[in-house]
């Protein structure tokens, strides 16, 4: 894709703005269309509209209207075939495709700005961004002068009309001052008196009122001091400030508190305490006499007082009367002179923005220009091929990256070694997928059942490229030498050695789920603990879909269900396989209710009289997820162990199963991965099934170079 774009050229012409035009007579002159003011945010906003008005329709149709390519079917893109009826377009519409072509890129920290064309044309490129830049320019300068020429005339009208405002403005004034008889001076000083004597007769009657307002509150604490039962309890400062009350108070308390003492031993009529009474009676009436003539003086006061406040108030209104009239003829006075005043300087100001704007009409300055002119472009910048291989490179590798993880992080599957030890259960090992290629020395045995189940055993080599086909039950014994066979004995020597203090004889073999393999497992590890010179007796104790007796070509009617109803004996049930040292019990007929029939005590004698009977006791059970015999055997046995099917059995499906023995306080022994495909990629850089997958390869070695020595001997 990239190859096959059209080349793109650039080519860049630049401009510098500046805030302000050339200042050409002087600060103090202002231009009529203000650009920057100078402040920091401001100028952002001036050079933010610039670069808007640099992208804009109207400049980008100036230029249209320059080079009439809106007439121009190699710039609309027209194809060959399409030109014979090919129309103009609007001068809109071509305006819109060249603003497609404009890139506006300010330089930072600087007032330059660089104007972009991108077109296939490099001639067209070159003119079209020169042509936008003068195109910017003009339309700056025209704004900047139209502007200005329409102040110049707004200014005029109104210079007219301010010139005639002042005449009458001053006329009347002049009337004004005429008619009253009034100087500026007189008028002023006149306000100036009235104001001070207003002033003196507001202070005076303040202090007056104040003096009164005391006076009646020290008239109404008298007169409620005047209704108090005891005059001693009389709390007025003023009163109390009295010398007269202060030592008729301080004689009663001498008095009462010798009257207090003589009452302790006397009576009222005691003569002594009669003559104390009497004197402490005639020092309360001098009290309260002697607050009555307070009172009295108060009221004379307070009427004083009264008629000085109303003598104030009345000089008062008549100052004010005075001053309002003097007032009246002031606002006259002022509203005709500061009338005149604005007139005056609005007739200045206009006068002096109208000659400032004919000067700036005159000197056309201009706050844009070209810097610097474009040059012809030679070397393409789109496609640029190099970005958008590595781009192209980069989004592949993260897609691929990303679905890889994706495809990952959703396989809830058990896949490795590590996953089964997240389960947190023993890992026993993995038992690799079994196929043709497993067998070591590319052979294997095949037959008929004859006599007591022997079978003639006979061994072909396979010709190149043939198809083997293999007995997955009976593959440890078949295939001893192999990856699969070594597995076995790996679990064996796990199981053993991990309970070297407790004798494992009852070992019961189940799986999360269906068509994982353990019935499989369960046959060829009983193969293996055989081989080690042990007795071994595999029970099928899967009584809803027993398959054991397929492996070995049989067709039961007796087992262990038969053994459980008592119907057989042990002797008659087992079958002895044509492996040394292994016996096989089948599931017989299967029952309706195999749960029930495994709670029964009967079940329970028959597993502890074949635990008696041999060393190895292996046990073919259910899915422990699916129903509930596995679960009930669990606590027959010494130990389980759970199958795990890989790149099948998930994760849940496993915790469930483990959470379920756990539940019951079953024990488990440990985890096994089965179908394990060490060709698989996913396994190529893990140790321990590198080591099985150079088991096979060890054996084969082996007996090549066994079978070179006799040839050579």
């Amino acid at each position: 894709v990239t190859l096959r774009m059209t080349k793109i050229y650039r080519s860049t012409t630049s401009v510098r703005i500046e805030t302000q035009a050339p200042r050409v007579l002087g600060h103090e002159v202002e231009n009529v269309v203000e650009m920057g003011t100078g402040s920091f945010w401001s100028n952002i906003e001036y050079y933010e509209t610039q670069y808007k008005i640099l992208e804009s329709r109207d400049v980008s149709a100036r230029v249209v209207r320059q080079f009439r390519v809106n007439e121009d079917p190699d710039f609309l893109g027209i194809p060959e075939k399409e030109r014979a009826d090919f129309e103009p377009v609007t001068v809109e519409e071509a305006a819109q495709i060249l603003q497609g072509m404009l890139t506006i890129e300010p330089v930072k920290d600087s007032r330059i700005v660089k104007i972009h064309i991108d077109s296939p044309n490099p001639e067209q490129a070159r003119a079209f961004a020169d042509a936008i830049a003068k195109s910017y320019v003009d339309k700056n300068l025209e704004s900047m002068l139209q502007s200005t020429v329409d102040a110049v005339d707004w200014l005029s009208k109104q210079l007219d009309d301010s010139l005639q405002h002042l005449s009458s403005s001053e006329a009347a004034l002049y009337r004004y001052k005429k008619d009253n008889d009034i100087l500026s001076i007189s008028l002023e000083e006149r306000q100036n008196i009235l104001t001070a004597q207003m002033t003196s007769a507001a202070t005076s009657l303040t202090e007056s009122r104040t003096k009164r307002i005391e006076l009646e509150s020290r008239k109404a604490a008298i007169n409620k001091v005047a209704r108090t039962a005891d005059p001693l309890s009389i709390p007025l400062e003023s009163l109390n400030a009295s010398p007269l009350i202060q030592q008729l108070k301080q004689t009663h308390g001498t008095l009462s508190q010798e009257y207090d003492e003589l009452s302790q031993r006397y009576g009222e009529n005691f003569p002594k305490m009669v003559e104390l009474k009497a004197k402490l009676d005639r020092i309360e009436q001098d009290i309260s006499r002697e607050v009555q003539n307070i009172l009295t003086s108060v009221d004379a006061e307070l009427a004083a007082a009264r008629s000085t406040e109303n003598g104030l108030k009345g000089a008062l209104k008549e100052l004010r009367d005075q001053a309002l009239a003097v007032n009246q003829k002031e606002m006259d006075y002022n509203r005709l002179a500061r009338d005149k005043k604005n007139n005056e300087q609005i007739y200045e100001l206009l006068l002096g923005r109208s000659k400032e704007a004919d000067l700036s009409r005159l000197l056309r300055v201009n706050n844009a220009q070209v810097l610097d002119a474009a040059l012809l472009p030679d070397v393409p910048i789109k496609p640029r091929l190099r970005l958008n291989l590595a781009l192209a490179f980069l989004i592949g590798l993260i897609l691929g990256v990303g679905i890889a993880l994706l495809v990952e992080f959703a396989d809830r599957t058990l896949k490795t070694q590590d996953d089964v030890d997240a389960l947190n259960i023993p890992f026993l090992g993995i038992i690799p997928s079994i196929d043709a290629s497993s067998a070591s020395g590319r052979s294997y045995t095949y037959g008929s059942r004859s006599g007591k189940g022997k079978r003639k055993r006979k061994k072909i080599k396979l010709e190149p490229g043939a198809k083997e086909e293999v007995n997955h039950d009976i593959f440890v014994h078949d295939y001893p030498k192999s990856q699969v066979a070594e597995s076995c004995r790996s679990i064996r020597t796990n199981l053993l050695f991990m309970t070297a203090d407790t004798n494992i004889k009852r070992l019961l073999i189940t799986s999360p789920s269906p068509q994982e393999g353990k019935t499989t497992v369960a046959i060829n590890l009983a193969i293996a603990m055989a081989q080690s010179g042990s007795r071994v007796l595999l029970v099928d104790t899967d009584m809803r879909r027993p398959r054991v007796h397929r492996a070995f070509g049989l067709r039961p009617k007796k087992g262990i269900s038969t053994m459980v109803l008592g119907e057989t004996k042990a002797s008659e049930a087992i079958f002895r396989s044509e492996i040394p040292g292994l016996d096989v019990l089948m599931c017989g007929p299967t029952p309706p209710n195999p749960a029930e029939l495994m709670h029964t005590e009967a079940f329970k004698r028959v597993v502890d009289q074949l635990s008696e009977e041999y060393d190895r006791v292996i046990f073919d059970s259910p899915p422990v997820g699916v129903v509930t015999d596995a679960a009930i055997l669990s606590k027959m046995v010494d130990g389980t162990v759970l199958i795990f099917k890989s790149l099948q059995t998930t994760r849940d499906a496993a915790r469930h199963a483990i959470n379920v023995l756990r539940d019951i306080e079953a024990e488990i022994l440990g985890g096994v991965l089965n179908d394990l495909d060490l060709n698989n990629r996913k396994y190529g850089q893990h140790y321990y099934y590198y080591y099985y997958k150079k088991y096979g390869r060890y054996y084969e070695d082996a007996e090549n170079e066994d079978s070179s020595a006799a040839a050579a001997s």
